[in-house]
């Protein structure tokens, strides 16, 4: 019976050991899936320009599609770039009007950097702080933004590299929150991509990083003017400038070479550019070729439009995706959701695949086996509009609550080990009843 029960015990230990696990286990992006999918892009794709850069991408910021790509996960220095890292992480950590002390730590940035001039002791508004980041792209303001949020350089580097996880990247470390040069420090064009995808959600963030100039002026917090001027050229007035662009980030150390990460709007497509690796000045040539790629060569397509299957109350017998049930909530489809096709295909052409999700069906068009982007389809508690199947009773069509993995993984856990136990309290049972304990026998003297 000791036996049976050290053996019970064990499995016990090991099924709390794997749910253990299992509950804290997370799928990290893959660089050889990511590298598999760009191989794939379509041979009838329109001819890509070509450009002065050892590493590039050009991504739809809506759908994540990657309509070109030319060593996109190689291993780059990013230098400045690394500050959208840092500008996004302070937006999401601390209020725009919070006060940022600079100290001789955060001040000591190597002789010639990118600076604003700020010195040990003084003090300025996190708002104020993030356009003298991302403007002039100021090294000592990305060390006190990081001590700020982070409480230390070190721990908010931590955060850096998790962020860039936690947004798909698969080949970036970073060693400090401003870019200067560091052999150890390195991203890739996708990750960067990833970054600014992120970037274009913040309205805040674009807002300042799209502005071509500021000047703080003198006042009680920091009783000195202080001019910024955005350094991406193709925002400010030059040669370069694109009235389409709206915002980016510039990059440039002697190793690193000319890098430009850049998010442009036109007739309702967004495009993201990242360029690196480029002789002074090629970056934008480069970043305007595949510009001009992304809006004169792919066209924008709402599926909720063009795909009847999605409508699921005028097509609900016939669509694959249509729910049977009357008693169960219809789906409706989001009509925002867009996808960027190539002129030389049309959306007819196009494949689908339908996955089920904890909230609904997640649809993925894909061309040639190539994925062009989704369309989600969530449950809606609204009755279908065809008679035939609006219930005959009022029936509640509100959908319940999906338990979390996390809660269902616990609470098989405990089923399994209340199981086990009695289990324990069984088989003792049934032992000390087949073999009862022998009654020693009384000997009288």
């Amino acid at each position: 019976m000791k036996r049976v029960s050290v053996l019970l015990l064990t499995i016990i230990y090991t099924i709390c050991f794997v749910f253990g696990a299992s509950s804290v286990s997370v799928k990290a992006a893959d660089k050889d899936d990511v590298d598999k999918v760009i191989r794939s892009i379509p041979e009838d794709w329109p001819a890509a320009p070509s450009l002065a850069a050892r590493s590039a991408i050009l991504m739809d910021a809506d759908s994540g599609e990657i309509l070109y790509a030319k060593n996109a996960t190689e291993a780059m220095f990013p230098a400045s770039t690394t500050k959208l890292v840092t500008a996004l992480l302070t937006a999401e950590s601390c209020p725009m009007n919070d006060i940022v002390e600079f100290s001789s730590k955060a001040v000591n940035i190597p002789s010639g950097s990118s600076h604003i001039g700020m010195r040990r002791g003084e003090k300025m508004v996190l708002k104020e702080c993030l356009l003298g980041l991302l403007l002039p792209s100021a090294n000592e303001v990305a060390n006190a933004l990081a001590e700020h949020v982070s409480g230390s350089i070190g721990e908010f580097v931590v955060r850096m590299n998790e962020k860039v996880y936690q947004l798909g990247g698969v080949n970036t470390v970073f060693t400090n929150p401003n870019g200067l040069h560091d052999e150890g420090h390195h991203t890739c064009a996708y990750d960067l991509a990833l970054v600014m995808r992120e970037f274009s959600q913040n309205d805040t963030l674009v807002n300042i990083a799209s502005q071509q100039s500021y000047v703080h002026h003198a006042d009680d917090l920091l009783p000195k003017d202080i001019p910024m001027t955005n350094t991406h050229m193709m925002i400010r007035s030059s040669e370069y400038h694109n009235e389409y662009v709206v915002c980016g980030k510039t990059g440039h150390t002697a190793e690193s070479g000319y890098n430009l990460v850049t998010y442009a709007e036109k007739d309702g497509v967004h495009l993201i550019v990242v360029v690196m690796g480029c002789e002074n000045g090629s970056q934008y040539v480069a970043t305007q070729s595949l510009l001009d790629y992304g809006f004169n060569y792919f066209h924008l397509v709402l599926p909720a439009e063009l795909d009847s299957s999605l409508d699921l109350q005028s097509s609900f017998t016939s669509s694959s995706l249509a729910l049977p049930t009357p008693g169960v909530s219809l789906l409706t489809v989001d009509s925002s959701d867009s996808i960027l096709l190539p002129d030389t295909v049309t959306f007819d052409k196009l494949d689908k695949t339908v996955e089920d999700t904890d909230d609904g069906k997640l649809v993925t068009y894909t061309y040639q086996g190539y994925p062009l982007g989704t369309v989600t389809l969530s449950y809606s508690s609204a009755k279908a509009s065809n008679q035939l199947f609006v219930p005959e009773e009022d029936v509640d069509l509100t959908p319940q609550p999906v338990p979390n993995l996390s809660m269902l993984d616990g609470y098989l856990l405990l089923t399994i080990v209340g199981l086990t136990i009695v289990l324990i309290l069984v088989i003792t049972v049934m032992v000390r009843w087949n073999h009862p304990r022998k009654k020693k026998k009384t000997t009288y003297k």
